[in-house]
């Protein structure tokens, strides 16, 4: 596939209603499908809401998750679309927040996110390793873009488009916008993230959901209103900025010195 065309589904999903999120998610879907895209993007735990109270996950919500979890399934395998989202999941060795790729024929990836800040690790233990979809897709969530291992990771993996839902507030919200080029350029990749939007609850977020390119030019980038926008992913770019057959930029991923900074 030469083009992906991606959904950007940008909301801001209510603190624990799970049948509204749901609702919700399955509208942009429609709307998606009219757009002709082959993935839609959701926020971080756009099934559940960002709760961040470890007693909200009681056994109810999260039966009404994993619930709406099998429902997305079902729609994107009747739509022919993939989606990723974001939703908490049981594990045993806690309560993770995940990001889930479901492709179009119904099977699944899934990412647990491994960098959290200090409220989140209140909640969810972290996951520990990275997780690469479908044809070069990279999945990562919010606060993982503030560093530059973990998209470095997917893209050492093959990832050519790097998909990051996201909870990201108003606060401290000029850490994205600086990165996120950045992020695109030096991984030779495209950079797509997708952003809660508004204030629910307690939180304000920053929306702004954005597709930057390996360029670091940014292709779309949205307001702080609730919105489906369509964006078409040009692989062959990534491919040709990567084999050097396109000369306008570095050879980043080939010219790293990994001998020179192994881990501690």
């Amino acid at each position: 596939m030469a083009t992906l065309r991606i959904g950007l589904a940008q909301f801001g999903p209510g603190l624990g209603e799970v049948d509204a999120n749901l609702a919700r998610m399955l509208a942009f879907l429609d709307e998606a499908v009219a757009g002709a895209a082959d993935l839609v993007c959701y926020p971080e735990l756009c099934v559940s809401g960002y709760l961040l109270e470890p007693a909200a996950y009681d056994d109810a919500l999260l039966a009404a998750v994993e619930r709406a979890e099998a429902t997305l399934t079902e729609a994107a395998v009747a739509a022919g679309v993939a989606l990723v989202y974001g939703a908490p999941a049981r594990r045993p060795h806690g309560l993770a927040n995940t990001v889930v790729h479901v492709a179009a024929d119904g099977s699944r990836d899934i990412y647990e996110k491994t960098h959290m800040d200090v409220k989140e690790r209140v909640v969810f233990a972290p996951g520990s390793s990275f997780v690469t979809a479908g044809d070069g897709l990279g999945l990562a969530c919010c606060y993982d873009l503030a560093f530059p291992e973990p998209t470095r990771m997917l893209a050492l993996q093959g990832a050519r488009v790097l998909l990051v839902p996201m909870a990201w507030e108003v606060a401290r919200s000029f850490v994205l916008d600086s990165v996120a080029a950045a992020r695109a350029v030096e991984n030779v990749a495209y950079l797509v993230c997708v952003n809660q939007c508004g204030t629910v609850g307690p939180f304000h977020f920053r929306g702004a959901s954005r597709v930057v390119d390996p360029l670091g030019e940014t292709v779309l980038l949205l307001g702080n209103e609730e919105e489906l926008a369509v964006a078409d992913i040009d692989l062959g770019l990534v491919d040709g900025l990567r084999d050097r057959s396109d000369a306008r930029t570095y050879p980043l991923l080939d010219d790293r010195r990994p001998d020179l900074y192994p881990a501690p």
